[in-house]
């Protein structure tokens, strides 16, 4: 583990959050955010107004006595529908969106923190797509497991969306980054190496994803931070 390069990393990144190539990602971002919410919250309020019409103001408990009805059920299922809609379908969505510009971001840290890189390396059309196959199951197998951990086991949930994301963000934003530079091989060992660290770097953007806004600027803080952090352990492991 080496909390000094991730600190370090997330430092610099946050230094480049207002660079212009890094704006398309952040509005990207913000817009698909913006139009999953706005109908989500149309049917939660017409589902709080439909409960409230066909319900009681005020229900009788046994040894409680007379209590208001809406204030106990609405609060309950906003506290859980919003635990859910932000963490299970805005972070996702989010990732999806600034995903689609990880390239871009990395490209972006590299021409300004590591000009002497050079070009990166060509990938190959096969090796894309096995990579991309792997990802994209792995995705959908740790996504499900964690689903269904949090279901049976409600109080993990935040555990295990840190645990599972954390995982997923650390490898999809590594192998982006290592990949350019390094042959799979390559980058695999290194991963295999430092995964402590890279999960540690995962988890804290996932952390960021559950905090509304923040969650709208932590993919792009993490692709950023990933891009130095890999630099970092790859500079650390060629001089050891």
């Amino acid at each position: 583990m080496h909390p000094a390069l991730i600190a370090r990393a997330l430092g610099r990144a946050l230094g480049q959050l207002g660079d212009p190539r890094l704006m398309a990602p952040l509005l990207g971002a913000f817009l698909a955010v913006v139009l999953l919410t706005a109908p989500f919250a149309a049917l939660f309020v017409g589902l709080a107004w439909l409960i409230e019409l066909v319900t009681p103001a005020q229900i009788a408990l046994p040894g409680i006595g007379s209590m208001a009805f809406l204030g106990v059920f609405t609060e309950g299922l906003a506290s859980r529908a919003g635990w859910g809609f932000f963490t299970w379908v805005t972070a996702p969505l989010v990732l999806a969106t600034v995903g689609l510009f990880l390239e871009r971001i990395v490209e972006a840290v590299e021409r300004r923190h590591y000009p002497e890189l050079g070009p990166p390396r060509r990938q190959g059309v096969g090796e894309a797509v096995l990579t991309s196959l792997r990802l994209l199951w792995l995705t959908a197998l740790v996504s499900l497991a964690a689903f269904l951990v949090s279901l049976v086991v409600s109080w993990l949930s935040p555990v295990v969306f840190l645990a599972a994301n954390g995982w997923l963000i650390a490898r999809e934003y590594f192998e982006t980054v290592a990949l350019r530079r390094l042959s799979p091989a390559q980058a695999a060992a290194l991963a295999r190496a430092e995964w402590g660290t890279l999960w540690a770097m995962g988890a804290l953007v996932a952390l960021g994803l559950t905090v509304p806004l923040v969650n709208l600027i932590a993919p792009v803080i993490g692709a950023a931070a990933f891009t130095h952090l890999f630099h970092s352990l790859r500079r650390a492991a060629t001089s050891g």
